[in-house]
């Protein structure tokens, strides 16, 4: 690998290094650095870099501040293209390691509460930010991050009237990970556009098939994805969105804009093969029906109905009568207007429409008691008369 530099190396540890008009390249081996002068790097030690132009790693023309350039390696080797190592013995801040302890990544775990009966729990606090200063460029001042990148604005035309910074990416020594967040508080915590309808994380794989050629021969495809939408205004991806709706949304990539066309979203175990009979979950279609397979539990279950049934009592409807019903019911073995078993077997029930159709049969029920009650009051009628 070759490092090359354009301009003077400052180490703190009291070593200057000259470099000379021309670009010098040192190779980097197994061993430590030569050129003229030998640097040991210790991990208990600083070596600071002080540059005013750019820095090459395995390139001898940098086409950025710094520039890191490798090949594969033979095959068979195993060589990381870059490694960034904190080194636990030389701190005292994490705990031994323990594979039986429970990985506290991000916040540590904090009790809101005793326990009682029906009490919502929560882990820690989820407060967090993006913006820091000189003053305290962290959160959490005792954590170390292995990476951060962030954006610096200087007084005084920062929001503060000092120094800040905005961080874009963050890489916590405890392994937890925040993008365009300072502070994570899971593994991996997002901070997207607040902007509507913006995705705050997309995950999906190449569309075959779609793509287009854009400016100077770069071409560009759909995905085949999810996305996540913190804010979404009316309508937003779908007519079901409401304003201030949060979303979860799937594409096949193959429709208009990369929407999607026929593919569907399932949410359920992953089960082996051999426990077949034991699979259920959910399978959402292109049209967004859903489909479980396994039981439905709720307190409440809210239906929009297509039509209802009290047209039975309208003073123009036309009760079928009784002799013509049971000559109905001995031919089909069913009532007028009720799907046959064979039709439900092979089809299943529109729960809402059956819901409506059963309403009928029980108002019609009634106006054939009302109407048997009224003869049966006209046989009364006559029987008193005959025994007078």
């Amino acid at each position: 690998m070759i490092l090359s530099l354009k301009t003077k190396l400052k180490f703190n540890l009291g070593i200057t290094l000259l470099t000379s008009p021309t670009i010098k390249t040192f190779s980097q081996t197994p061993g430590s650095w030569t050129g003229g002068t030998t640097i040991q790097p210790s991990p208990t030690l600083n070596s600071t870099f002080s540059l005013s132009n750019s820095i090459g790693i395995g390139i001898l023309s940098p086409r950025a501040w710094q520039e890191i350039k490798y090949c594969k390696p033979a095959s068979g080797q195993v060589f990381p293209g870059l490694i960034l190592t904190y080194d636990n013995s030389c701190s005292n801040f994490f705990p031994p390691f323990s594979p039986g302890n429970i990985d506290d990544i991000a916040f540590p775990f904090v009790t809101p509460g005793g326990p009682e009966p029906n009490q919502i729990l929560y882990p820690y606090s989820f407060l967090t930010g993006h913006h820091t200063n000189i003053l305290q460029p962290l959160y959490q001042p005792n954590k170390s991050p292995l990476l951060w990148a962030r954006l610096q604005n200087s007084s005084p035309g920062s929001f503060s009237g000092m120094e800040e910074y905005e961080t874009k990416f963050i890489v916590q020594s405890d392994g937890s990970v925040g993008i365009n967040l300072a502070d994570p508080r899971a593994a991996l915590d997002v901070r997207g556009s607040q902007g509507y309808n913006r995705p705050v994380a997309i995950f999906g794989a190449r569309t075959l098939g779609t793509g287009t050629t854009v400016a100077n021969g770069l071409f560009k495809y759909y995905t085949q994805q999810m996305h996540f939408v913190s804010r979404l205004s009316d309508n937003g991806y779908n007519r079901i969105s409401i304003l201030n709706d949060q979303g979860m949304f799937f594409s096949d990539g193959m429709g208009q804009e990369g929407s999607n066309l026929n593919g569907s979203f399932v949410l359920a175990p992953w089960a082996q093969e051999s426990e077949a009979n034991l699979i259920g979950g959910m399978r959402m279609d292109k049209l967004g029906n859903v489909e479980f397979h396994g039981s439905v539990k709720a307190t409440r279950l809210l239906v929009e109905a297509k039509w209802w049934s009290d047209f039975v009592f309208d003073k123009n409807y036309k009760l079928i009568d009784l002799l013509t019903l049971e000559r109905f019911i001995q031919e089909n073995k069913h009532l007028p207007d009720v799907p046959s078993e064979k039709e439900v077997l092979e089809n299943g029930i529109d729960v809402t429409n059956m819901q409506a159709i059963q309403q009928q049969k029980i108002e019609e029920l009634t106006l054939y008691i009302i109407q048997l009650k009224k003869e049966l009051d006209l046989l009364k009628i006559e029987i008193d008369s005959l025994k007078n």
